[in-house]
């Protein structure tokens, strides 16, 4: 197009700008902001508000204050798009006395907030615990002639849920429905999981059945909640049934829901269910990850079964997946229990190799195994090793503590 002798105006710069930044080109969007100027096109405030929210959705929120500060000094009036992505931008680092700034700064100049806006402020509260401070924002909406949609109301309900509070949440979720709201999956997913934070099950399955009559079809978060809810309190048979339910009803078990059931059959001892489940998985399109190794293993090394504790551990690295330090840890435990110490310090020696080195959890448990077995010349060493590395000793791996 400038090869040809034809200028972009505005307008082109400011759709490639945009285009550049949903494709989360920022910077590239950056330089043709600058291109643009130095043409002698002047941006306009969608220009500015196009570039300001990219860089917010990219976490460079001071470069975005300052291209907002850039902005006002060419007179170009902020609208309430741009105010907005900045509210956005600092409340997710917490920079709450900035974004409360902004929004005194936007009324004053009669930039009403939106329910966008304020819905922003109410989530990010409550995201952080902060449920008082989004009642406040609440009542500043609600003065301001701003009611609220189902979108408040799912992030106060978050808010209330995560301080185990689920009794305000379901308050909150009546209010909702009242006003003429109809409560979406979301909606019910945050308050099932509330129900299963404070171990309130039966409530949680009660709701369960409601949104089903609702006409409302539970998603794979419905499922995973609830069936981690009843494992928590051993109920893994009810789990096991709603699984059962999750597949008639076409919702296929992901990783997350087949880790949850793995680990609710191993706490409860059902390790003949936990490895017939684990294998019928894998008969899925599904592949078991690093972390439902080590829930098996460690059940395995528990209950003393070494022997399919080593299969699985060397499994993993047949299915090329890469050893964390839980795992090491994990089978490094079940050998020296069995008073397998060399086996062990060989193992806790190929986590370097692996690249996983060894944390202050796995020192302490080879270091007691070496302490109980009165092997304590390599037992000093390691603890010698562990203090090298910045690690602090505490009793139990102490020889004072061995008697």
């Amino acid at each position: 197009m400038v090869a040809r002798g034809c200028q972009p105006n505005v307008y082109t710069y400011t759709t490639i700008i945009n285009g550049l930044c949903k494709t989360g080109e920022a910077a590239e969007a950056a330089g043709l902001f600058k291109k643009m100027e130095e043409a002698g096109c002047q941006p306009d405030v969608v220009t500015y508000s196009t570039l300001i929210d990219s860089l917010c959705k990219d976490r460079l929120v001071n470069e975005a204050l300052d291209i907002f500060s850039y902005m006002k000094a060419k007179g170009i009036s902020p609208d309430i798009f741009t105010y907005t992505s900045l509210i956005q931008g600092l409340c997710n680092f917490s920079r709450w006395k900035e974004a409360s700034a902004l929004l005194n700064e936007m009324t004053s100049l009669n930039i009403m907030p939106d329910i966008v806006t304020f819905n922003v402020l109410v989530d990010t509260f409550c995201k952080e615990g902060k449920v008082l401070e989004a009642l406040g924002v609440l009542k500043t909406m609600t003065e301001m002639g701003v009611e609220p949609n189902v979108v408040t109301y799912n992030s106060l309900m978050y808010g209330y849920s995560s301080c185990t509070q689920v009794v305000e949440a379901r308050k909150l979720f009546d209010v909702m429905i009242t006003k003429g709201f109809k409560p979406v999956v979301f909606s019910y997913n945050i308050l099932i999981n509330g129900y299963c934070k404070a171990k309130r099950i039966d409530e949680a399955k009660q709701l369960f059945n409601e949104m089903i009559h609702q006409g409302l079809t539970p998603n794979k978060v419905t499922y995973n909640t609830l069936i981690h809810g009843l494992c928590q309190l051993g109920r893994v048979r009810e789990a096991q049934d709603l699984f059962r339910n999750m597949r008639t009803n076409g919702n296929l078990p992901n990783l997350r829901t087949y880790s949850i059931l793995l680990d609710g059959f191993c706490k409860q001892g059902y390790l003949g269910k936990a490895f017939r489940l684990f294998r019928a998985m894998q008969s899925t399109h599904l592949k078991p990850n690093p972390v439902m190794y080590t829930i098996l293993v460690h059940a395995m090394c528990k209950s003393g079964n070494l022997k399919d504790a080593r299969k699985l551990f060397s499994e993993l690295f047949v299915q090329g997946l890469q050893p964390n330090v839980q795992i090491y840890t994990t089978i490094i435990f079940g050998l020296c229990k069995e008073g397998l110490l060399d086996e062990a310090l060989e193992a806790f020696r190929n986590m370097e190799e692996d690249g996983c080195p060894p944390d202050e959890i796995c020192y302490r448990v080879i270091i007691r195994g070496f302490l109980q077995h009165k092997d304590e010349s390599r037992a000093v060493q390691l603890i010698g090793e562990m203090r090298d590395r910045g690690f602090v000793a505490d009793a139990r791996t102490r020889l004072s503590e061995v008697g």
